[in-house]
């Protein structure tokens, strides 16, 4: 049995999904880049409106009239909107096809509704297969605009620049520290020993040290030693001074030629006691210093002692015994330490000609100008006064050129 309407009339039948636009649909399809996902496979939208989809693509047939929850993809510049409408899938051809959304005011109705009044109004715009920002992020030229930074954003970016340029000149020095450090430094193998300033005494034989009392008066016993021949070697003070041993104790075994105690007086400064390598010596004495660092950390300058002579023969690897006196006055209590040493060459030695080239040209540059500033100076003396006296008679008249070359009257 057929219902009729108040006024008589029948109602249309209800159709199974609502009418597209091309037969009275009131929401008109728009271009807006987006892909459809339907049953695993991916299509590229070609209209959208808030009740249905058109899609292109290879489309499988046997979808037509099936009912299908569908994935609506847009994406925008670093992110996605994905929309999951469900939908009523209708096969047009084979590549292409129409999707009418079976409840349009699901859970997608308000985000959908959104991104296309936003693009309706050009707040959002496209850019290829990209959704961007449109009009409203922009000004009347087309150029974006350009977000104002309040102070303390100011503040943070200088703070911040200021930092990381602090950080790269740290590392450029960093960098040419170590530069310098691998190219013009080289340790010395062995190192040194902190000792007063005076002579040592050394081991004539090998054996092993029986006696030693530094606190002997000059001329009784300092130190015996008992040698592997059976003697027993005896080595009187020789002076009226402070003897200090040298890393050993009775019962030390010693070699020949090891140091054995160190003679200064009360009040001697402690030097570096060092054995340098010849092949070094020329390098040491060009540099003129020698960097010594002590166990404790502290780093200092010494020369080579005024008495040092080079030997006259030997290898580039034979030691050579010298003395290094420190640019700054160590504790008592020094005495004993090791020191590493290091000697660091001229980094510009080698353009020390090009820029003695230099000066040299600049002096000579000096000399011929003074010389030809002498050599004028009469000249214009006497031009200048020639002038001033045509001036002088002529007051007031106007001058000729013949009146400044010969100097007569008008």
């Amino acid at each position: 049995m057929s219902q009729t309407s108040p006024s008589g009339t029948t109602p249309p039948p209800a159709g199974p999904a609502p009418a597209p636009h091309h037969v009275g649909n009131e929401y008109p399809l728009l271009d807006i880049p987006f892909n459809a996902v339907v049953d695993g496979r991916r299509y590229a939208g070609e209209g959208l409106s808030l009740v249905e989809a058109r899609l292109s693509g290879l489309v499988d047939r046997t979808l037509d009239g099936t009912e299908q929850v569908v994935r609506l993809v847009f994406d925008f510049p670093g992110f996605q909107l994905v929309l999951t409408p469900d939908a009523r899938v209708s096969v047009e051809d084979s590549a292409s096809a129409a999707l009418y959304f079976t409840d349009p005011t699901g859970e997608h109705h308000a985000q959908l509704r959104k991104v296309l009044n936003d693009y309706i109004s050009g707040d959002l715009t496209s850019a290829g297969s990209l959704i961007r920002s449109g009009s409203l992020a922009q000004t009347k030229n087309g150029k974006p605009v350009a977000p104002r930074r309040g102070v303390m954003q100011r503040l943070r970016a200088g703070v911040a620049s200021v930092g990381v340029l602090a950080l790269t000149a740290a590392l450029i020095l960093m960098a040419a520290a170590l530069l310098h450090t691998r190219l013009f430094t080289t340790d010395i193998a062995t190192p040194g020993r902190v000792v007063p300033q005076g002579q040592t005494l050394r081991a004539t034989a090998d054996g092993q040290l029986s006696y030693l009392d530094t606190g002997a008066a000059q001329g009784e016993v300092l130190y015996a030693v008992d040698t592997v021949g059976g003697e027993t070697l005896s080595v009187a003070m020789p002076c009226d001074c402070v003897a200090t041993p040298v890393s050993v104790a009775e019962g030390s075994t010693v070699l020949a030629g090891e140091p054995l105690v160190a003679l200064a007086d009360a009040e001697a400064p402690m030097v570096i006691e060092a054995s340098l390598p010849q092949e070094l010596l020329f390098e040491i004495q060009r540099a003129g210093t020698v960097a010594v660092e002590l166990p404790d950390g502290q780093s200092f300058d010494a020369r080579l002692d005024s008495s040092f002579r080079v030997p006259g023969v030997g290898s580039a690897g034979d030691a050579v015994a010298a003395t290094l006196v420190p640019d700054v006055a160590l504790a008592s209590e020094a005495a004993g330490q090791v020191a590493a040493l290091s000697v660091s060459r001229d980094a510009i030695a080698p353009l020390a000609p090009v820029l003695e080239a230099g000066r040299a040209a600049g002096r000579q540059g000096e000399r011929l100008f003074g010389a030809a500033q002498a050599a004028t100076q009469p000249a214009l003396s006497a031009a200048w006064g020639r002038v001033s006296g045509l001036w002088d008679r002529n007051s007031g008249e106007t001058l000729s050129s013949n009146d400044i070359q010969s100097g007569d009257d008008q």
